[in-house]
């Protein structure tokens, strides 16, 4: 699986801008600011992934712009496919998103099959102290890129919880009756078990594989031997609902089922966010992104693209080696501000883009 070429047209700082990317390794080189980030978020938007970075799409438009693009050539399993974004602002507030795939129109699910990316930047180390919605985005980005079912539930699922609030709302200002929540509470019920399974499988995978990544890295890694996720499921069903119906309408929204979820990272039975270092916490985060490349591997068959965007400046020498070990299984896209902080042997085979 991999992304042969990348064109932006007035996308964030991009007037026009082409890349072409090597099917092994790619290094962008550029000053902070001159758009390495926006790149790999245009990569990220292709694979069906929703930008952090932006309130709203809008702000994915260059200012001042009526129109913008995302167009890239795709690559899975000896087939390509031309995936293109079409962005039309309607008004300040509002915008249009069309989706082609080889020029028909199609929707953004359909992009999932064809390309998808695990991403590593910096900032990923807040998924250990921040809030559970960003570890909850974590599986999702995931488990939606190996199951479109999962995506489709997920996307049922958050409208139900929208819609089943603004009834709670509604009756608690007597504009609505209970029984109003009976039809809304079986859909939410349907959708929120399919998710709750496949998040349970994820886990088991994850901590089923802890050993064999401890094998396979360096003698450093060792000392995170014990490495777990912890799952924290708020289950949710019909019968569970009416049970706690009074509840959600005083409270005005709906306090169970899987946008309730979390999970920790956990040392030895300990969780990471209180008792382990800077740099254990650093490991983790990584243990779980090369978790995840693996487990895309093993229910798809085939290897995401890597993306590591700007990271070598915060890892020391133990964790870029194992991370070297690892970029040559994949089609590998890496950022720096910076060429002192990328290892020299990446040079040797990688192709060098300077913006």
């Amino acid at each position: 699986m991999e992304i042969l070429n990348l064109t932006l047209s007035n996308i964030r700082n991009f007037a026009h801008k082409n890349l072409e990317f090597d099917k092994k390794l790619t290094v962008i080189i550029g000053v902070n600011g001159s758009g390495k980030s926006n790149i790999l978020e245009a990569i990220s938007l292709l694979c069906g992934v929703r930008s952090t970075r932006v309130e709203t799409d809008l702000d994915l438009v260059a200012f001042g712009k009526s129109e913008a693009k995302i167009e890239g050539k795709v690559q899975n399993e000896g087939e390509k496919h031309e995936l293109v974004i079409n962005f039309q602002v309607i008004d300040e507030r509002t915008i249009r998103k069309s989706y082609f795939i080889n020029s028909l129109k199609k929707r953004l699910a359909d992009f999932v099959p064809l390309v998808a990316v695990v991403e590593f930047r910096p900032q990923d180390l807040d998924l250990i102290s921040g809030s559970p919605s960003l570890r909850r985005r974590e599986i999702d980005i995931r488990l939606s890129s190996v199951d479109r079912d999962y995506w489709r539930n997920l996307s049922s699922y958050n409208k139900i919880v929208v819609r089943r609030n603004r009834i709670l709302w509604r009756i608690s200002e007597g504009k609505s009756k209970p029984l109003e929540l009976n039809f809304w509470d079986e859909r939410l019920s349907e959708h929120g078990n399919y998710i709750s399974k496949k998040r349970e499988e994820f886990f088991e995978f994850l901590n089923f594989i802890e050993p064999t990544f401890v094998q396979i890295s360096t003698g450093e890694r060792k000392y995170l031997k014990g490495l777990t996720w912890q799952l924290k499921q708020s289950l949710v069903s019909v019968e569970k609902l009416l049970k706690n119906r009074e509840r959600d309408i005083a409270a005005g929204v709906t306090l169970s089922g899987p946008h309730r979820d979390d999970f920790r990272f956990m040392y030895k039975e300990r969780d990471l966010d209180y008792f382990g270092s800077r740099g254990q916490q650093r490991l983790a985060v990584l243990a779980l992104k090369l978790a995840e490349l693996e487990y895309f591997r093993t229910i798809r068959n085939v290897r995401p693209i890597l993306a590591l965007d700007d990271i070598f400046s915060e890892l020391d020498w133990e964790h870029r080696e194992t991370v070297l070990s690892v970029i040559g299984n994949q089609q590998t896209i890496i950022t720096a501000a910076e060429v002192e902080s990328i290892p020299r042997e990446i040079f040797k085979k990688a192709k060098i883009v300077e913006l």
